[in-house]
């Protein structure tokens, strides 16, 4: 079975941490909105023993047992005890990585979802989440992969109604962030600003850019701000661009813009001449 998926990014609108579990793993509230910038995977199911061998675009992407599709595909086939299969990938990067556009987790669930429809849909919806899960936080938000409010440490999903007009312009600067550094950092804080999540909800819901604006925070950005030198003097870089505002997505490094569609492709060419060094992605909100 040949397959060709666009596997989309995300980003987080608002971004509180509200406690930590013994694993270690830290509890979140947080709302997270699919975008149409997405990577190509494209390849080949045969339905012949064999391993999984993946290709791709970028040099510095490893292609190995670390890669999560790897991870994907051995914890499919260990999990439902079925024989592995000879599978291709080819997967075109057009998503950032280290951004906090969530990826290699799209990726990762694309494929989980791919592997279980071959397969006569072996598995329930819940327990591709809890396979998901087990790899990452974000990949069960990408299995449904519609705008949500998302709490625990990724799992809990519910979604909410999105009726956003407005663009958005993600900008990456030539660099990423460590994740664990971002959340090491947030322990550092005396005064988190937390995000109304209540309300970037009905902003969503209503259209209303105002009202989603004046309630984003992101506990990790604020983290990082105290000590990364890279997002402290990219931060200043986008003060800098008047009545624009930026918020991170996630741990970062990558930043977005709001913007009205009859201003968007002023505003993204303004930031592609601005930014040299970095990548400027114009999309919507799926």
């Amino acid at each position: 079975m040949k397959f060709s998926l666009n596997s989309n990014g995300k980003i987080n609108i608002g971004l509180n941490i509200i406690g930590k579990q013994e694993d270690g793993y830290h509890l979140l509230d947080m709302v997270m909105v699919p975008i149409s910038l997405s990577d190509e995977m494209s390849g080949e199911i045969e339905d012949i023993s064999g391993t999984l061998t993946i290709k791709t675009n970028k040099r510095d992407i490893p292609t190995g047992k670390e890669n999560i599709l790897y991870k994907i595909y051995d914890k499919f086939y260990d999990e439902s005890s079925l024989e592995k299969r000879k599978i291709e990938v080819y997967l075109k990067k057009k998503i950032p990585h280290q951004a906090g556009l969530g990826g290699g987790s799209s990726n990762g669930a694309f494929l989980l979802k791919l592997l279980n429809e071959f397969h006569g849909n072996y598995f329930t919806n819940e327990k591709l989440i809890e396979i998901g899960k087990s790899i990452g936080a974000d990949i069960p938000f990408f299995l449904i992969n519609k705008s949500a409010r998302v709490t625990g440490i990724g799992e809990n999903i519910k979604i909410i109604e999105n009726n956003l007009e407005s663009l958005i312009i993600v900008i990456k600067p030539n660099f990423g962030v460590s994740t664990g550094k971002a959340y090491k950092n947030m322990y550092m804080l005396n005064n988190k600003k937390d995000a109304d999540i209540d309300k970037i909800v009905l902003g969503l819901k209503e259209n209303s850019i105002s009202t989603i604006e004046e309630n984003i925070e992101n506990h990790l950005e604020q983290g990082l701000l105290l000590e990364d030198k890279n997002i402290m003097n990219f931060r200043k870089k986008l003060a800098e661009i008047n009545n624009i505002k930026f918020f991170m997505s996630g741990s970062g490094s990558a930043y977005y813009v709001f913007a009205d569609k009859k201003e968007a492709e002023n505003i993204y060419k303004t930031l592609k001449e601005h930014f040299k060094s970095c990548e400027v992605h114009l999309c919507s909100s799926l």
